[in-house]
């Protein structure tokens, strides 16, 4: 019978540093939905297993993934692992913002996303480049960088949310269909108010 995988929740700052790790992030996401070694996880990403025994230990330790199975292969244990959480939650009290505070836990949550992001994209240029010197056929993607500060009235701003979450929620949905040859594509989002030090504001004032 086929366990039941589980969410996973982020209560501690320690927990939230060891799993932010821009690599740790690859290495979850390419474990979602299926079972690799350490030596396949490495090929995929271009590195070498060495680089990655520290950083599955950590993941394993954390319960973030499991051994499936375990073999042995020219005299050594070889372990298959698998995720053991569908989902990653993590707990809103950590990103209690205090002006005068380091904020560490949104430094971390940015740091890892944008770095994971800029990693992904970079080490996916490369891949496909070598697939384009190995013979693959060349087929058009487009790749979309983008940043815009629009000035938009509250009563939008709510609509563009709500549709952009269903756009989200429809991306993610899409997984659950998709065959094995469909190609992966990463999304990453940041939305948000932009403010600006403004010394004519005064207190009491709306904002």
């Amino acid at each position: 019978m086929k366990k039941e995988k589980k969410s996973f929740h982020v209560s501690d700052l320690e927990t939230l540093r060891a799993i932010a790790d821009p690599l740790r992030v690859q290495i979850l996401e390419l474990m979602e939905g299926q079972t690799l070694t350490v030596k396949q996880v490495a090929e995929k990403l271009g590195l070498a297993p060495s680089k990655l025994y520290y950083h599955f230990g950590a993941l394993e330790k954390l319960g973030l993934i499991e051994v499936a199975k375990t073999r042995m292969v020219s005299n050594m244990q070889e372990k298959t692992y698998t995720s053991a959480a569908d989902t990653l939650n993590v707990d809103p009290e950590l990103f209690r913002f205090s002006k005068e505070g380091d904020n560490e836990p949104m430094n971390i949550l940015l740091s890892s996303t944008i770095d994971a992001t800029r990693e992904d994209l970079l080490r996916s240029m490369q891949a496909r480049q070598f697939q384009l010197e190995q013979g693959a056929e060349e087929t058009p993607r487009r790749v979309i960088i983008n940043r815009v500060v629009s000035s938009v009235s509250e009563k939008r701003i709510a609509e563009f949310q709500e549709r952009l979450v269903n756009l989200i929620t429809e991306f993610e949905e899409e997984d659950k269909n998709s065959k094995s040859t469909d190609q992966p594509y990463a999304l990453t989002v940041a939305f948000y108010p932009s403010f600006y030090f403004d010394k004519t504001t005064r207190k009491g004032k709306k904002k």
